[in-house]
């Protein structure tokens, strides 16, 4: 088997366009998204909206970087749940005032059952917000991100 060496540093690249005022598709390494606005917001509903496709990129970050760490703390995750609740202020998409801050307060409920030692586990939940690249974004624009992690039943919080 190839082993895949990571480059530390990369680029990538995501192209698109309009197809209406409300609608764009775009695309990356070849797969496409339709990026919408809802029916009651002059879109026609066809995809997520941009803000929900940043919160769909932190739960897949957030659930692959858990994965590696979980390798390398020595752990296994057998399953996994996320849930995000954002807090929104729409100040600025509404065009009433820019603003600082447009996510002000995400909260992960992590939900995931694990095979290995529990340090290992408890290593992932210290770990996760320095390693996630979406997480690490939204904290640098201000944005308080918690995480509520419940590991084989047993409920904890991380900062």
């Amino acid at each position: 088997m190839a082993v895949v060496r990571e480059k530390p540093i990369w680029n990538f690249n995501v192209t698109g366009g309009q197809r209406s005022s409300t609608q764009s598709v775009a695309t990356a390494r070849g797969k496409s998204v339709i990026i919408d606005e809802p029916v009651q917001r002059g879109g026609t509903d066809e995809g997520p909206m941009p803000v929900e496709y940043v919160f769909m990129g932190l739960l897949g970050c957030t659930h692959v970087i858990s994965n590696k760490l979980a390798k390398a703390n020595g752990i296994t995750f057998t399953s996994m749940d996320i849930d995000i609740k954002v807090t929104m202020d729409s100040h600025g998409t509404r065009l009433i005032n820019p603003i600082d801050v447009p996510f002000p307060e995400v909260t992960l409920f992590i939900t995931a059952d694990y095979e290995g030692p529990r340090e290992g586990a408890l290593q992932v939940v210290e770990k996760l917000r320095h390693h996630c690249a979406v997480s690490m974004m939204l904290q640098q624009s201000g944005t308080k991100v918690r995480e509520h992690w419940t590991l084989n039943g047993e409920e904890l919080q991380s900062a």
